[in-house]
């Protein structure tokens, strides 16, 4: 069951000076605890300008039960049950902070109008304890199958060769199932959800820290990756299924 009354009760935190406003911080663990297996961080702070007279894309319907966003989180929980989530939020981010379950941690993009997806996977990385990173776009709809044994792959990224994508979407050239290249105008699509660990996690984590590329999009950051030397792995689940949601006629 998904909470209720967790943005007002941090919004009341906020304004009584006992913390920044919605920022969660790193998580302090029981010694007993069974610690998280990957971090995974859903931006959702972008207003999404088709779509902005509804409010936060992520809220709207998948189904008859579930918001985009509670969709997204019960999958990531159903195959990762250990994953700590992170949702980065920012355009009209109390409604997003209602919707929440009460393990989902919860960081604010306050620049979100004048940055780019890479300043809330900043954010994100900073809140985490974790070198296991798993980056979900939280305004796709997807089955379990299109995450299950991610982590099994190493530094990687689902792409799409069916069409699942729109062709004016980022796509990738590869080679041997490794990607040698993100750019627009490719057939093959990346599906907006990747995974890196390791060395991986830590030159993503210093590029992104650079306040100067807080405009740019996450591909442009994965080939100054890949140009570094790191290998990305192109996966494409035999039984995935999932749709990018840039307007009603999507859902």
């Amino acid at each position: 069951m998904f909470g209720r009354g967790i943005g007002q009760e941090l919004e009341k935190k906020c304004k009584q000076g006992q913390m920044d406003r919605f920022t969660t911080s790193i998580k302090d663990r029981d010694p007993e605890e069974e610690s998280s297996d990957v971090t995974v961080i859903i931006p959702v702070a972008g207003m999404g300008h088709r779509m902005k007279s509804y409010g936060p894309k992520c809220l709207l319907l998948a189904n008859q039960k579930e918001t985009i966003l509670e969709k997204t989180i019960a999958n990531i929980k159903k195959e990762h049950p250990k994953s700590d989530i992170i949702v980065v939020a920012g355009f009209e981010a109390n409604k997003v902070i209602n919707s929440l379950p009460h393990y989902v941690r919860i960081v604010e993009n306050l620049n979100f109008e004048e940055t780019s997806i890479i300043e809330s996977i900043r954010l994100g990385i900073n809140a985490s304890a974790n070198k296991k990173l798993l980056i979900v776009y939280g305004d796709l709809i997807f089955n379990v199958y299109s995450v299950r044994n991610i982590t099994k792959n190493g530094n990687c990224v689902i792409v799409d060769s069916k069409s699942r994508f729109k062709d004016d979407e980022v796509g990738v050239t590869v080679v041997r199932d490794k990607v040698t290249m993100f750019a627009y105008g490719l057939e093959k699509k990346w599906s907006q959800i990747a995974y890196f660990e390791g060395e991986a996690f830590d030159m993503l984590k210093k590029l992104c820290s650079n306040k100067k590329r807080s405009r740019l999009y996450p591909f442009e950051i994965f080939n100054m990756m890949i140009e570094s030397g790191i290998t990305i792995k192109a996966v494409e689940p035999k039984r995935m299924t999932i749709k990018e949601i840039d307007s009603l006629k999507d859902l």
